[in-house]
């Protein structure tokens, strides 16, 4: 957390869309999981003639498959942004050395949505008409 402050980014990490629009991924896909599975069971319910309430047990198993399924999975890219921002933190300069294209689309990128916060740790704030550095 040091390394943000430090550079002037508690916004970014406070403002960090990709892990609130994945855990809303996981929750659309265990529930697409749990109608698909509820979906087989009243299929199984009507093919058996009977009539035993397996529906909703039908449902939460599917929807808790879905959404371990997801987590693990999903998971995986969290981690990755994550680490992507904290790299793109930590050496940006490496990065645009090894990167030059990328580095730049995700300057221009970063310049669109954060434009008040530098890569060097300086962020220029405005101040009523004026501006400071903090």
């Amino acid at each position: 957390m040091e390394l943000f402050q430090a550079r002037g980014w508690s916004a970014i990490i406070s403002d960090n869309l990709v892990n609130r629009l994945l855990s809303i991924c996981i929750l659309v896909i265990g529930l697409l999981t749990g109608v698909a599975s509820t979906i087989v069971s009243f299929i199984f319910e009507e093919a058996e003639h009977s009539d035993n309430g397996i529906l909703l047990p039908g449902f939460l198993t599917g929807f808790l498959i879905g959404m371990v399924m997801a987590s693990l999975v999903l998971g995986v890219v969290s981690s990755a942004v994550d680490a992507i921002i904290v790299c793109f933190a930590e050496a940006p300069g490496e990065f645009k050395e090894n990167h030059p294209a990328i580095a730049q689309e995700m300057q221009t990128t970063w310049d669109a949505a954060w434009p008040t916060v530098d890569f060097n740790g300086v962020a220029m704030v405005s101040l009523d008409g004026g501006i400071g550095i903090v």
